[in-house]
């Protein structure tokens, strides 16, 4: 048999097929936590969604929403950002905010580097 323990810190995980932005670049890079993250989520929780919610809430807390999309937005073409909007879609965030925060593309990046920006973005956040 098999004991499994849930933890609300993440684990490292294996990015077997992309170890390095170096290939597929850093839109993959994090496609990949939320690949492995959901996958996990459905394999070992699906049978019980409270546990299911509150694995996937550590992934939230590891990639929160805004600064994750604002990363793709900078980096992913438009299949990474679309992958991006349905998992953030899967775990309960509002789609219409997602794909409107992609659709700004590289002003987000200039964007990022504007205090009084952050300060007003960590305010709606919270």
């Amino acid at each position: 048999g098999c004991l499994l323990h849930y933890i609300s810190k993440p684990l490292v995980i294996c990015r077997g097929d992309n170890d390095s932005f170096e290939k597929k670049g850093k839109a993959r890079r994090i496609l990949i936590d939320f690949i492995a993250y959901l996958k996990l989520a459905n394999d070992f929780y699906s049978k019980n969604i409270s546990l299911k919610r509150a694995f996937e809430n550590v992934l939230l807390k590891e990639r929160p929403w805004l600064y994750t999309t604002l990363a793709m937005a900078c980096y992913g073409n438009s299949d990474e950002k679309r992958d991006l909007s349905e998992f953030y879609a899967k775990l309960g965030c509002n789609k219409n905010m997602i794909n409107t925060v992609l659709r700004f593309g590289k002003l987000a990046y200039a964007v990022k580097n504007i205090t009084v920006l952050k300060n007003f973005t960590k305010r709606i956040i919270k």
